[in-house]
């Protein structure tokens, strides 16, 4: 903690989030007694919209540097993973709120494969242009930092959405799911696959729309120029067990679109059961990979009686171990949901001018952490599971040796 306000102050303005002449009109009107007390003198910029709280956080304990990045400044993370972390920031060209992916700096350095990942990433994303998929903006490097900048979208992922409300109704399910099959439609028509479909992925914005997240772990369909340590490959799991198709288990290369309406069936079958298919089946890596080569889950209408048996065939039929038994395309995925969609007049896209927008801002910037956590390594090598066969035959006892000893006793008598 600075020990005086002098220095709270002069961290302020090293950190370049206000300059002298904004902070001396941000500090009008406060009580003298608060005026040589440091924490007062933050909440006092806090409450005036100056700083947001992560920011007045990380100044009263004297952090100065990694509060701005280039034009943007950052207001407080919102999610974090092996992949770096990102936040909330304010585009001081524009005043928009955008969201911020940051590779920190010490991954980029002592793993160069974690900066190779990254470099994929902000090349694909910057190519996918689609009113479901979060939008990319730019992406850049200052100061060695890493980052891409992406549209802020409010809300909570449908995983945390299902967690707080428990499993959706059928009719709005089907209409946010075609929405992101339509999303994958797109992706697949410039051959890009996700790799990485999961509720955690999937934003539902205050309107009720879904958002596809994250192409941290996206390929280009048929590529394998990468190493595997970067892209995947053989002998490699790329992805999030509970919702991966069992040859990406095997070969995450060797893969193409319906690997993704996998995940997306599994997906579903989350929304509608508040569970994923093979959480019964054991929580190892070698469980889970187990789970999706080899078992059947559980319908969906039987763990959700109010789920229509014909809607959990076609869940069913998404999740087949064999992709050539499964709908062909995202196309076909949507056209089948489309059926199930209520007749209610559409609700608008969110804009960032909405008041839902700027509550949700608000609310972040109260506090210092939000967002969803994912897993620390997205790509490593798996064991391989053990092979689904019969269980080697036990020692015989008692009387089964007693039979075989004069079973042995007598071919050798026959043979005198």
């Amino acid at each position: 903690m600075p020990g005086t306000a002098d220095d709270f102050l002069k961290s302020v303005l090293k950190s370049g989030l206000l300059d002298r002449t904004q902070l001396q009109d941000s500090l009008r009107g406060v009580p003298g007694p608060q005026r040589t007390d440091p924490k007062a003198l933050a909440e006092h910029l806090v409450r005036g919209g100056k700083l947001s709280s992560f920011q007045a956080q990380k100044l009263l304990q004297g952090a100065t540097l990694g509060l701005t990045l280039g034009p943007f400044q950052i207001l407080t993370p919102i999610g974090r993973g092996g992949m770096g972390t990102v936040y909330l920031a304010l585009d001081t060209r524009n005043h928009q709120h955008v969201a911020v992916k940051v590779l920190p700096p010490r991954l980029a350095s002592a793993k160069s494969h974690y900066l190779a990942r990254f470099e994929r990433e902000k090349e694909l994303s910057i190519k996918v242009v689609h009113p479901n998929i979060a939008m990319t903006f730019e992406v850049g490097q200052h100061k060695g930092v890493h980052y891409i900048v992406m549209e802020y979208i409010p809300g909570a992922s449908l995983h945390r959405l299902v967690k707080k409300v428990g499993p959706l109704t059928v009719p709005r399910t089907a209409r946010l799911f075609m929405e992101v099959a339509t999303a994958l439609e797109h992706a697949h028509s410039i051959n890009i696959i996700h790799r990485d479909l999961k509720p955690s992925n999937i934003m539902i914005t205050p309107n009720d729309h879904a958002k596809v997240l994250d192409l941290g772990l996206a390929m280009l369909e048929g590529e394998n120029s990468e190493p595997v340590e970067v892209i995947g490959g053989e002998g490699y799991v790329v992805g999030s067990l509970d919702y991966m198709a069992p040859e990406q288990t095997e070969n995450s290369l060797a893969i193409d679109g319906r690997a993704d309406l996998y995940a997306l069936g599994c997906s579903l079958y989350f929304t509608l059961t508040g569970t994923p298919p093979f959480a019964d089946g054991g929580q190892s890596k070698r469980d889970k990979v187990h789970a999706q080569r080899h078992l059947e889950a559980f319908p969906v209408h039987h763990r959700n009686p109010d789920v229509p048996e014909k809607f959990s065939y076609l869940i069913e039929k998404m999740m087949s171990k064999n992709p050539d038994r499964r709908l062909p395309t995202a196309k076909a995925v949507r056209e089948e949901l489309q059926a199930w969609c209520p007749v209610e007049s559409e609700k608008p896209m969110d804009q960032s001018g909405d008041q839902s927008f700027q509550a949700a801002i608000a609310e972040l910037e109260k506090a210092p952490l939000a967002g969803e956590q994912i897993p620390d390594e997205p790509i490593l090598p798996i064991e391989e599971p053990a092979a689904a066969e019969t269980p080697p035959e036990k020692p015989r006892r008692g009387l089964d040796l007693f039979v075989g000893f004069w079973a042995m006793l007598v071919r050798l008598l026959k043979r005198k």
